[in-house]
């Protein structure tokens, strides 16, 4: 390949990626993906943080345009799945991801080329909103039987503190896993 054509091999791809950052499809997801924080571009985008992506425009936007959307699409879904619709294919290859990353799997898998260590820091970032919780910010409900003395003494405890009944147990969960003389 002489240098005129390899140049204008390189011009072909470079209007050809101009008309895909043009695509509706590219736009809507990454105006989502920027709303919502996941992700920041230079270019003046409209945001769309209540918006409905279709799975199928998310994983052509990340392979034909924009690579760093497959990184966060997994991220994105497991906080924002009645924002996201697609085939039972894909949405069964995403929970098999996300599933991996919460058990903490060493498997090699792969989504479309993207290792699974670098989807794995966009499940813990904190996003603009606050609203979401990142997987290791989570709380998981439980429940607990107490005697009814126990359940006075915590109420008296809220009432005085100011605190949650949930904080209040879990403050003392952490003094006692503190106190070395505590036995289990």
């Amino acid at each position: 390949m002489n240098k005129r054509a390899f140049i204008k091999k390189i011009k072909e791809i470079a209007q050809q990626d101009k008309r895909r950052r043009l695509d509706s499809r590219y736009l809507k997801v990454m105006g989502f993906l920027v709303a919502k924080g996941f992700l920041y571009t230079n270019k003046k985008i409209h945001l769309n943080p209540n918006g409905h992506i279709n799975l199928t425009d998310a994983i052509w936007a990340g392979r034909f345009v924009e690579p760093r959307i497959l990184e966060v699409l997994p991220a994105a879904y497991e906080r924002f799945k009645r924002h996201f619709s697609g085939d039972a294919e894909t949405v069964e290859m995403l929970e098999q991801i996300i599933d991996r990353i919460k058990q903490k799997s060493d498997h090699k898998n792969e989504f479309y080329g993207i290792s699974i260590e670098k989807i794995r820091p966009w499940f813990f970032i904190r996003l603009r909103d606050r609203r979401s919780k990142s997987l290791d910010e989570r709380k998981v409900s439980k429940t607990f039987r107490f005697k009814p003395e126990t359940v006075n003494i915590l109420k008296k405890l809220k009432d005085q503190t100011g605190q949650s009944e949930t904080a209040i147990l879990e403050n003392l969960i952490a003094a006692k896993r503190v106190d070395s003389s505590y036995k289990i």
